[in-house]
This record gives structure tokens, sequence and C-alpha cells, in this order.
């Protein structure tokens, strides 16, 4: 078993050019927040746009939208009813966070399947709730797809229980990869990080309880969904992702203390992280 963290992996974001403008730093769609649920797409979408993604789209519920913009005006939200299509110039898609085991979130998700102009696709959250139901014919149908499970989600996605997953993770982790063809992050203490071919498996050796508090799990898929828009491939993105979210939990703890963690704090650091 391999472990890392933020000082022993040699990834870096890409350098930008002189002439870098919006447009080639990073394009991605955001799909999620049912209603009541809006925070959860906005820490995503808020992690994304800090972390370096040039231009964030956040396709949400309506009620949803006015919280975006008031929060981060930054980022192009849209209220998901009020249109019938999906960009066609965005390759990446984060869809789940902040949704809920409900016909509403089914029906958006099968319409991005029909849609499938992406990419690169990072699967999070509300839909590994119903992932089983739907995927299974479609085994191969996203080529650079990235699951991010916690460990309940990740019982859904095998037909386990919790605590089947939790004894015996690092297979967890392995079968979840293999059934779904998918670069796999099954998150909780010692985050476990699986290559799509699960030639690679790798234990984050950081992070702990300061982390179990509502949200980190966006804000962490914010930053695997940003670092594949900003170019970097997808297994390279969920161990930078990991590790930069499990170290600015770290120095949280060590600046504050282990208790009383909000997720949006977690944000700054990484970004002061990653421009180290």
């Amino acid at each position: 078993m391999q472990f890392f963290d933020y000082d022993t992996i040699d990834i870096k974001l890409p350098k930008r050019s002189k002439e870098s403008h919006k447009g080639i730093s990073g394009k991605l769609l955001i799909i999620g927040g049912g209603k009541g649920m809006g925070g959860a797409a906005i820490l995503s979408s808020e992690a994304a746009l800090m972390s370096g993604t040039g231009l964030v789209h956040l396709h949400t519920h309506n009620s949803n939208v006015e919280a975006s913009l008031k929060r981060n005006p930054e980022i192009m939200a849209l209220g998901i009813e009020d249109e019938s299509s999906f960009p066609k110039d965005i390759k990446v898609l984060l869809f789940g966070p902040g949704l809920e085991n409900k016909n509403w979130s089914k029906e958006i998700f099968k319409k991005v399947i029909m849609d499938n102009s992406f990419e690169s696709v990072i699967l999070d959250a509300g839909v590994l709730n119903f992932l089983n139901e739907i995927s299974l014919k479609n085994k191969n149908l996203f080529n650079n797809l990235i699951l991010t499970p916690h460990p309940g989600e990740g019982a859904k996605l095998l037909n386990r229980t919790v605590e089947q997953i939790q004894n015996n993770r690092t297979n967890s982790a392995i079968e979840i990869s293999k059934k779904y063809n998918a670069n796999v992050i099954l998150k909780g203490y010692n985050t476990i990080v699986v290559s799509s071919d699960q030639k690679n498996i790798l234990v984050c050796s950081e992070g702990g309880p300061e982390l179990a508090t509502g949200g980190t799990g966006d804000v962490l898929a914010g930053l695997v969904s940003s670092f594949v828009a900003q170019g970097m491939k997808a297994f390279d993105s969920c161990l930078l992702a990991t590790s930069v979210h499990a170290r600015a939990g770290e120095v949280f703890k060590k600046n504050i203390g282990e208790k009383g963690l909000n997720a949006s704090a977690l944000i700054p650091i990484v970004r002061e992280l990653i421009n180290a």
C-alpha cells in the first residue's frame, strides 16, 4: 500500500502563459443543488473558481440562483428549469452536489447522459445514490469518469452495507473502479484513490476528524473538477485535490483547532497552497 500527501506527490497545476485568458484557463459546468440544497453546489463552484478555473457555470434549481450570485457574482449561475440544453463548448462536468435521490435529479441526469458531449465527468453526492440504477447499461459511457463517494454512497454503488465498505475500504474502492470504469476517491480517514485501470492505488496519509463536517466533500469535488478543467489528467487531479484538501484541513487544525471547521474556510487555504 502506497501512502501520499501534499509534500510527496510531484503534481502541479499547469502554468499559465502570459497570453492566457479566461477562455483557455479552464471551463467547467456544475449541475447541482436541488430545492433547499443549494449550499453544496455553491461550495463546489466557489472551490473551483478559487482554485483556478477560468469560467465556472452553475446550473441549479431556480431557488438557488440568487444565493449563488450574491456570494460569487463571478460564477455564471442559471436556473436549470429555464433552459433546454447544456453549453456545447464545455468539456468538463461536475454533477451531483446537493442533489437528492428524486425524480427531478434523475431526469436531469438522464438528459446529461443523452447529451454526452463532455470529455470528462465527475460524479459526486446525490447522483451516486442512484447511479447504480442507471449506469450499468452504459458502463463505458464516460471515458474520463471520476467518482467521489463517501462510505454510504460507496455502499449504494456496490449494493453493500456501510460496514462492509468500511471493513475493507481498499477492495471496495477497487470494486467501484472496476464496476464503473472510473477513477475513484473513496473518502474518509485514509482516503483511497484508485485509477480507472486499477493499476494505481494510493492512500492519503493526511486528513482527520477536523474534516468531519458538512460541505467538505463538496469542496473536494469542486477541486477535482477544477484541476481537470485546467488540463490535468483525471487521476493526477484526484491525487492533487485529495492531498491539498487534506493539507488544508491540517492547516486549519494547526491554526484553529480540530473542532469548528466550516467547509468554506478550506477554500482560501487551498488557494494559498496551490499558489505557494
